[in-house]
């Protein structure tokens, strides 16, 4: 999941600030009542992070596919 080789992927920068802006507009306006709740906060965090990896490797996997089918290495 997490190898060197990924800070030098593009997709992963493209995806990180606005996963990064977003957590930081949740903090700061997601309203008091909800802030409270003991187990917003984690579940915010941990979504988040799912989500954002879940995009990458996504893309990831998605990207390498028609990188494959456009260079001929396709068998059929």
């Amino acid at each position: 999941m997490c190898s060197f080789s990924t800070f030098k992927d593009k997709r992963y920068w493209i995806l990180l600030i606005p996963a990064i802006t977003i957590l930081l507009l949740l903090a700061f306006f997601t309203p008091e009542y909800i802030q409270r709740k003991p187990f917003v906060g984690p579940i915010i965090i941990f979504a988040s992070g799912v989500l954002f990896w879940s995009a990458y490797h996504l893309w990831t996997y998605f990207g390498d596919i028609k990188k494959k089918n456009q260079t001929g290495d396709n068998p059929n």
